[in-house]
């Protein structure tokens, strides 16, 4: 298989300033997604694609390919991934770039990734030729089954329901179904789920699943401060 691996790093963050170039355990946090992929024998090529001179700087110092800046269009607080993909799927058809067969989103905010999950990512869509996308997961500490929504008038109602059983939030943890939760770790993405469902996922994904102690997401301080935390000793081995 062709794979890219495609980084999305936009200039404005709001809860941590700068954060895709801010040092994370002596280097730019997107620099971790960056050696990671190129790292990966499976990633024949790796971009970034941002709409910040600064984090281009960074991204090709670190090995990574930045041959465009991002549209204005495309970097809002409210832009979705998607548009992100089918831009960069574009400029490669526009400047006669072969098109990959699958595209890995490496996103910087998840910046404890092991090479052998990766290569894990690529075996499992090749063993599975109908499946549209890998995505990490891991188990998550609260069962989803035990979660509320409070209605107009005050009153908790429950999120989600069990055929034949009438109070699920009241059952052990246990007995209820195992669900999982979406972690930024990885996507591995066919290039047709994009091109012809335009969607990331499609509707036949498939689960990799993810050691919690790897599945950093990071979206504010604290996150970010943890993040070095647990790397830190990760790299120490303690």
């Amino acid at each position: 298989m062709l794979i890219y691996s495609l980084i999305p790093a936009r200039g404005g963050s709001k809860a941590v300033p700068h954060k895709n170039i801010r040092l994370l355990c002596g280097k730019p946090l997107i620099t971790h997604s960056i050696e990671i992929s190129l790292e990966s024998p499976s990633v024949q090529r790796t971009f970034v694609s941002t709409d910040s001179e600064k984090i281009a700087e960074v991204a090709r110092r670190a090995g990574a390919e930045v041959p465009f800046l991002r549209p204005a269009e495309f970097a809002q607080d409210n832009t979705r991934d998607l548009p992100v993909f089918q831009h960069f799927l574009d400029w490669l058809e526009q400047n006669h770039i072969p098109l990959p067969d699958a595209i890995f989103q490496f996103r910087p905010t998840s910046p404890a990734r092991r090479v052998e999950k990766i290569e894990e990512a690529v075996e499992l869509l090749k063993k599975h030729p109908d499946a549209d996308s890998v995505r990490g997961v891991i188990e998550p500490t609260q069962n989803p089954y035990k979660m509320w929504t409070i209605d107009e008038n005050g009153f908790m109602q429950p999120l989600l329901s069990i055929p034949g059983i009438p109070e699920p939030f009241n059952e052990p943890r246990q007995s209820l179904p195992k669900a999982y939760w979406q972690v930024g770790y990885l996507d591995l993405i066919r290039t047709r789920t994009i091109l012809e469902k335009k969607s990331l996922t499609g509707t036949r994904i498939l689960p990799l699943r993810i050691d919690g102690r790897d599945a950093i997401d990071i979206d504010d301080e604290f996150s970010f401060q943890l993040a070095e935390f647990l790397m830190e000793k990760r790299r120490t081995g303690i």
